[in-house]
Order: C-alpha cells, then structure tokens, then sequence
C-alpha cells in the first residue's frame, strides 16, 4: 500500500510546481480560462465523488483505484499533447474524474485491509504516520524533479511523466493490492443511499462532516494566501518561496514522527491529536495577523504546515475508526463531495475577502473557524464517549 500512494503521490503533485504555469504560458490561455479550468475540475469532483464512492463498494476497490489512475494517466497524456483550450478542458474534466475515481478508494481499501488482517489502531496509527512521513519527504523532490524534467526537455514532458507514472501505479496495484471488496449484490445508487443515511443517523459523523466542511476554509485559505502574504506582506523576494515550501514539508516529515508517538496506547489518542493540531493552527493564525515580521511569519509557516499535517493524519484515522467496512468508499467520497462544493463556493469568494480585509486582515477573519471547530470536535468526542459507554 505505502508503494503504490508513493507511486500517486509523485504522479499527482510533479504536475504542482508548473500547472498554472502551463497553463498560462504553454498553452496561451487567459487568466479567466485558467479560471474556469479550476472550477470545471471541482464541479467534477462535486458531481461524481459520491457516485464512484458507491461504485468501488459494489464492484471492488482495487478495480475502481486502477481505473481511476488509468484515467488520470490518460488525462495527463492529453493535457500534455492540447494546443487549444477545448482540448485542455475535455483532459482536466477526465483528471477531475479520475481524482474522483482514487479519493475514495485508496484510502478505503487501507482501512479496510487493517480490519481485514485483524491489526490493531496502534498498528494502524504508525504505518499511517510513516506513509505521511514519507511523502512529505517526497514533497521536497517534487520540486528538484519537475524543474530538472523542464530544463531538459521541456513542460510538456512533466505531463508525460504523470502518465507513465500512473500507469506504473495500475501495473502495482493489480500486482500488489487484495481485492478487499466488490461483493455486493445492491445497487450502486442503493449503496449510496444507505451510506448517506448512515452519516445522517450517525451524531459523530455528522459533526465529522461539520467539521471537514468548517476546516475546507481555512485550508483553502492557507492555500490562496501563505505565498503572497510572504511576498506582499513581509517583502520577501519569489526565490525565497522555494526554502519555505521545503519548510512546510519538513514539518510533515514531523507531524509523520510525532503521529507515531502521541497518544501510544491510550484509548483518547485520536483527541489528543486534534487539541495539538487545532492548537498549533490557531497560533499561527494569530501570529500572521497580528505581527508582520520575518521570523514571525516563518514560525507560523512552521506552526501551521504542523498542525495541518497532524489534523489530517487524525481526522483520517478517526473517521476510519467509524466507517463500516461495506460503506467505506461511499462515506469517504461523500465526505469528499462536500467538501469540493464547499470549496468551489470559497474559492469564488476567497478574493472578494482578500480584497475587504487585506491579506493579514483574512488570517484575522479565520480565526473563528478554528473556534468552532474546537467545538465541534468537542462535541464529537462527548458523542463517542456516549457511544462507547452504551456499548
């Protein structure tokens, strides 16, 4: 499992670095076309995520991770060989599927393999760490790879690359990977259906779902605003953009090695993990609007790269502790649904608040979300309790 998600990582992010940039540049398009290329991909993401969830419950997750890679290759290869516009779309609306296709199905047949081989949450926990861990190391290679991949052969081979690599990742997969379900007689629109209904009758995964949607805006936010806050805000030039991405992946390699040791052993680990988190991003959040000074800022880079890193790996592994097996994929991608509609509707605002409160003003205007999101997590903590102790 940790070879073929190091096998998407690279095929995924080596396009990072230069994809607006191709974008822009290689294929001539207007900032608005560049636009409209990011929201085709969410809308995409928003319209099939669920659907494929359900499909990879029926038919089996290691088809539907294959297929999705397949896809994803194929996108890669015609982004990679389109001159015009149209063209560009068709393959970034074929990527958007394929994203779709693998956001469920990975993640799902882990989880389900960990249960399947009777492993315990500790076992769990560290081989889940060590995969983040690893590749945030890949992340500082991500961009030595593609920059050296450009200078000698150019940006359109970065998009050949992904293709290879993805599929590489299908010649893995259908060697490496179980197939660890696909064995259902109901229909894929009945799967989900059922699974939707399970999120609504379960508290804690509602306040789950709550929660991700409340965390898609500061995350999206960090996201929109770290780089220009950096290059605006504190004056820095663009080349020192460079040092602070590979900031921001050593706090990963981290977060990887502090997942490890937190908590070992102990039945409230999983909330540990979110008061550190939410902890470390808050901080940050509160050093970049309230001091604008180098070393400020670098702290809270670190601070919040930190505490993201965390969140992630403990938002993951609680929501896996509570997905049945049968409904994995489908609550998964469901989760990931929602959360794309949450982030096309910021997305199309996220400059409208950039614009009303300035760029340290807008770390000042999340500062709220993170309140609220301590309190839902509260409140899911209390419902897990609940349910423990009844059972």
């Amino acid at each position: 499992m940790i070879l073929v998600s190091v096998v998407i990582f690279y095929s995924r992010n080596i396009i990072t670095p230069v994809l607006t940039v191709y974008f822009k540049d290689a294929l001539n398009l207007s900032y608005s076309q560049v636009g409209y290329l990011y929201s085709l991909y969410l809308l995409v993401m928003f319209a099939t995520d669920v659907f494929t969830g359900g499909i990879a419950d029926k038919y089996g997750r290691r088809k539907i991770l294959t297929l999705g890679m397949f896809l994803y290759g194929l996108s890669m290869a015609l982004i990679g060989a389109s001159h015009r516009f149209l063209s560009c779309a068709l393959a970034y609306g074929l990527a958007a599927l394929g994203s779709s296709l693998l956001s469920g199905t990975l993640q799902a047949w882990y989880f389900t393999e960990i249960k399947v081989q009777n492993l315990g949450r500790e076992e769990a926990k560290k081989a889940y760490g060590l995969l983040r861990s690893i590749n945030s190391a890949n992340s500082l290679l991500i961009g030595i790879i593609t920059a050296t991949i450009v200078a000698f052969v150019g940006m359109r081979s970065v998009f050949y690359a992904a293709a290879i690599l993805n599929f590489f990742g299908v010649f893995l997969a259908i060697l490496l990977l179980n197939e660890n379900w696909g064995t259902r007689e109901k229909g894929v629109l009945a799967i989900v259906r059922e699974g939707i209904s399970l999120v609504l009758r379960s508290p804690i995964l509602r306040y789950l779902f709550i929660a991700d949607m409340l965390f898609t805006l500061p995350h999206l936010h960090f996201l929109y605003v770290w780089q220009l806050y950096f290059t605006g805000v504190l004056d820095l030039k663009v080349e020192a953009l460079g040092p602070l991405y590979s900031l921001k992946s050593a706090m990963g390699i981290l977060a990887g090695f502090l997942i490890l040791r937190i908590g070992i052993g102990k039945e409230k680990s999983h909330a540990l993990l979110f008061k550190i988190s939410i902890s470390l991003m808050l901080l940050s959040y509160l050093l970049f609007a309230g001091v604008s000074a180098e070393i400020v800022g670098v702290l809270a880079l670190a601070l919040y790269s930190l505490g993201e890193a965390v969140y992630f790996t403990g938002y993951t592994l609680l929501i896996n502790e509570i997905i049945p097996n049968e409904y994995r994929s489908t609550i998964i991608s469901t989760r990931m649904s929602v959360s794309a509609s949450v982030g096309a509707v910021f997305y199309a605002l996220i400059g409208r608040l950039v614009n009303f409160s300035g760029l340290a003003g807008s770390f000042a205007l999340m500062v709220p979300v993170f309140v609220l999101l301590s309190l839902v997590y509260l409140r899911a903590f209390e419902e897990k309790i609940t349910a423990l102790s009844e059972n």
